[in-house]
């Protein structure tokens, strides 16, 4: 059999390249080296509880809004339930020094007028960045359907400004400068090096739209799985592909497994990360200097993240998020010493059966991969015991942090599992444990859909942007350049 498409890589972004592809009559396989697809976003259990590991909530599930529109053109939208967060508070912000908190209120009027009532002398100054936030969301493909990708440039993106560049333009106050960065967080790149276009494309729907899904990521997954089912897409899962097969003349004919099976194929998106792809490709398919470029690509901030349990959920994560750290130090920075970083704490997704089992959330704290680089990061299984004793360490520090900080996160709780950057390279698939793939960064050129070797495609690994969100964009931003980017646009506004 020859495929159309051959996708590598079975997370949200490979699944829904598949889904949009298999849509307009293609015959697609995926190839996922995971026992299962989606197997990051899906979650895990200990003890019979689960844990979200890396869906926490979207943005943009508002009805009609973009992550919406997604699910519907894909098909998952009926097999999910949307759980908005607190219109009140969906996030929370607490002072580590003070105790001072500011919530978070849903829609761009209300957060305004929350944000110009706890500092009202920088009223003036909020408007006119909520101006900028939003004109320059507008500009960005596929968030905006209606804005066609080739009045997008993402050269421009590259040369700034920065977040932090257009914040000292308008803001004065620190603890407002630290409110404004807080949701660097959700992309895990600094102020100073995010570009501000980017982060109104991450940071724009949450404000606006930000809902939980019932069952959480292991719900998505699902949803995933059964739609890939039900297009008839080949679902080639526990197998690793190994590498491209090509022509004397250099055209794609087919992709070798790990296994040694061959499967054939006349296009393939690859969607894992950037380096990892080399791997893929024959030795001379690729120029130098692209190889060069994908290999000195960086990776956003990495983490440690605490799963706790405990009987019944702290009743502040109910319909909100919290996020902990020191407003007076002005943009939030996210490696200072391991006492001094922010802290986000994320509501777990509660279960029905929830009540039986207890309940389940998590803590991440920003990490560099520089922390646990050295002998750790080359050893196997089973762990050494001097990395064992490191990880309980800085487990035992954020845990009572939280103690002093944010006693109700860790009454009656225990923590069950820790994850270090270690942890999050094994699992994440990014060669220096970041939280979401390669970086948007000023100065970074992230690769675009198109490689040098006909019919390859890349996408994923957050080359277009962080989160499920950036996934699916960078998803769709590939199948544009393939089918068509206006009939695409077209097809998910109807």
């Amino acid at each position: 059999m020859t495929y159309d498409t051959v996708v590598v890589g079975g997370g949200v972004s490979g699944l829904t390249s598949a889904l949009i592809l298999a849509r307009h009559g293609r015959r697609v396989a995926v190839v996922e080296k995971a026992a299962k697809p989606a197997s990051l976003i899906g979650g895990f259990e200990r003890g019979g509880i689960y844990f979200d590991s890396a869906f926490h909530y979207a943005g943009g599930l508002g009805n009609g809004d973009i992550l919406d529109l997604f699910f519907h053109y894909l098909g998952i939208d009926r097999l999910l339930r949307k759980v908005p967060l607190d219109q009140n508070k969906f996030d929370i912000f607490r002072d580590s020094a003070s105790g001072w908190e500011f919530s978070f209120p849903c829609g761009i009027a209300a957060l305004q007028e929350a944000l110009c009532e706890a500092v009202p002398h920088e009223a003036r100054g909020i408007q006119s960045y909520f101006v900028c936030l939003a004109a320059a969301f507008r500009q960005l493909p596929y968030l905006n359907p209606g804005t066609p990708e080739v009045t997008w440039n993402p050269v421009e993106a590259v040369h700034g400004p920065s977040l932090a560049e257009v914040l000292r333009r308008f803001i004065r106050d620190p603890r407002l400068g630290h409110l404004l960065s807080l949701h660097t967080l959700l992309h895990g790149v600094s102020p100073q090096e995010i570009p501000f276009s980017i982060h109104a494309g991450v940071v724009l729907p949450f404000y606006r739209s930000p809902c939980r899904i019932a069952g959480g990521g292991r719900a998505l997954a699902a949803a995933f799985s059964a739609q890939i089912q039900a297009a008839g897409i080949s679902l080639i899962q526990g197998r690793s592909a190994e590498k491209l097969v090509l022509s004397a003349s250099g055209h794609l004919q087919g992709l070798k497994l790990a296994d040694g099976e061959s499967l054939a194929c006349r296009e393939c998106v690859v969607s894992i990360h950037p380096r990892r792809f080399l791997a893929l490709a024959p030795q001379g398919a690729l120029r130098p200097a692209y190889r060069n470029r994908l290999m000195g690509l960086e990776d956003t901030s990495s983490g440690y993240i605490l799963f706790l349990h405990g009987l019944a959920p702290p009743p502040i994560l109910a319909g909100s998020n919290l996020y902990l750290g020191f407003s007076g130090q002005g943009m939030a920075e996210a490696l200072s010493s391991l006492e001094r970083r922010p802290l986000f704490v994320a509501g777990g997704a509660f279960h029905a059966d929830s009540a039986q089992t207890g309940h389940g959330w998590s803590v991440i704290c920003p990490a560099s991969w520089l922390e646990m680089e050295g002998e750790w990061a080359s050893a196997g299984f089973p762990r050494s015991d001097s990395y064992r004793a490191a990880k309980e360490e800085v487990s035992g520090r954020i845990f009572q942090r939280l103690a002093h900080e944010a006693p109700e996160i860790v009454q009656g709780a225990r923590l069950i599992e820790a994850a270090t950057p270690l942890t999050l390279r094994n699992h994440c698939g990014g060669p220096r444990g970041g939280i979401y793939g390669v970086r948007q960064a000023v100065g970074q050129y992230n690769p675009q859909p198109a490689t040098r070797i006909p019919n390859v495609y890349l996408c994923g690994q957050a080359t277009a942007a962080p989160g499920v969100l950036g996934a699916m964009v960078s998803a769709f931003l590939t199948c544009g350049h393939i089918l068509g980017d206006d009939r695409l646009r077209r097809e998910i506004m109807a």
